[in-house]
């Protein structure tokens, strides 16, 4: 009769282990696992691509602080202590990606050691997204800060080429969207992170809509200037100067226009990967968020390296020098 009473027994175990492998609390914890992997590999990426982008432009930095420790031009410090600014703040934000990528690591790795959720497991959970929400927070304030030097460089270049008499009507425009630019990165940055938690409550793609209506416009008048101070020195017979000018709107036209091509690829992998959660539309979501904390900093150092390459002749006037800043 044993083997008769074998068989009922071993059917309730089976059932009795199939249960307690799909209760609530193991679901619960495959939820939170399949989150935590989700967000590790959303840094990763980000991560990787940070790095990659971030080594380049410590080599154009570098080179660009070099040209203008050279030169004996208009807003000479200032463009030098901009650029060692954009250089600090670039390599501090690498630094709390690979720290905020770390984190990740740290929640996935508890994650998978817990099976069953426990008040403690609950309780370490809270404290490692918290503390990940803090890094990302801390991140996205960097990022906010490169994009108000970067582009004030580029609105103080503006302002030097117009010159007396146009500048300060002339930069008003720039200068609000740029406000509106930071203050939107500023506060996106503390609801979504802090506030709620990792949450987007405030959507990030108003903030980068506004940082390209901010380049278009310093894009289009400082390349429109230099393009009539090109005609005005080609009106009194001064055509030994214009191809300098033709060098600078070329370079000016490709890295503005380059700039604003990818902030557009950036704003919608945002509105396409803002829900999702895994596939090729979220990993691209997470290298052009993770690009964009780089980029920001590498269009504008471009220009001043490629121009800078070309040092302008002795018999150049002041007027003519102005666009190499």
């Amino acid at each position: 009769m044993a083997p008769l009473f074998r068989l009922p027994l071993l059917v309730l175990s089976s059932f009795f282990h199939s249960f307690l492998r799909y209760s609530p609390c193991s679901l619960m914890a495959d939820t939170v696992f399949s989150t935590a992997w989700t967000r590790m590999l959303q840094e990763v990426c980000k991560s990787s691509v940070s790095l990659f982008l971030g080594g380049i432009y410590f080599l154009l930095g570098t080179a660009a602080f070099y040209v203008f420790s050279r030169r004996d031009t208009a807003g000479r410090l200032i463009f030098m202590w901009a650029i060692g600014a954009m250089l600090c703040l670039a390599m501090s934000e690498l630094v709390m990606q690979v720290i905020a990528t770390s984190v990740s690591l740290r929640i996935l790795y508890s994650a998978a050691q817990t099976p069953e959720m426990t008040p403690s497991f609950l309780e370490q959970q809270a404290s490692l997204s918290y503390l990940y929400n803090v890094m990302v927070f801390v991140e996205d304030l960097m990022l906010v800060g490169n994009n108000l030097i970067a582009d004030g460089l580029f609105a103080y270049r503006c302002y030097l080429i117009w010159g007396p008499g146009y500048n300060k009507q002339i930069i008003i425009l720039p200068l609000l969207l740029l406000l509106v630019t930071t203050a939107l990165g500023g506060t996106s940055a503390y609801f979504n992170n802090l506030r709620y938690g990792g949450a987007n409550v405030v959507d990030t793609r108003i903030g980068f809509a506004f940082a390209i209506s901010t380049n278009l416009s310093l894009t289009g008048l400082t390349a429109g200037r230099i393009w009539w101070t090109r005609r005005e020195l080609r009106i009194v017979g001064k055509d030994t100067y214009t191809k300098r000018y033709s060098m600078a709107i070329s370079v000016l036209l490709e890295s503005g226009i380059v700039y604003c091509i990818f902030l557009t690829l950036v704003l919608v992998a945002l509105s396409y990967g803002r829900h999702a959660t895994s596939g090729p539309t979220a990993t691209f979501a997470s290298l052009s968020y993770g690009a964009a904390g780089q980029m920001v900093n590498i269009v504008p150092t471009v220009f001043i390296v490629r121009i800078g390459l070309f040092p302008p002749s002795e018999s150049e006037s002041e007027k003519s020098r102005k666009f190499l800043v």
